[in-house]
């Protein structure tokens, strides 16, 4: 191979690699999000509660609480006692 060709397939190597890169750094967001919002959905429902993740993410948006989906997916595989009161405040 010539030299110049050497560059331009380096080249596209490299802005291939780029594309992938972001395009991969957004699957994991959605992945991650996808995953919280399991595992909190999972925590409501396995606490015997007549309410679902998406009436609890509703009345915390009312409620104005601080609590992201990743914190509060921590909370439900750490501790569901804690999840079940702050699913409480929320509703009330």
């Amino acid at each position: 191979m010539t030299r110049m060709k050497e560059g331009y397939i380096a080249r596209r190597q490299r802005v291939r690699a780029l594309v992938s890169a972001d395009r991969d750094r957004d699957r994991k967001k959605r992945y991650f999000r996808r995953l919280w919002i399991t595992r909190i959905n999972a925590g409501i429902r396995g606490m015997g509660v007549s309410y679902n993740y998406s009436r609890l993410i509703k009345n915390r948006y009312k409620k104005q609480l601080l609590l992201n989906r990743k914190i509060l997916a921590q909370i439900a595989i750490s501790n569901r006692n804690c999840l079940y009161m702050i699913s409480n405040e929320i509703i009330k």
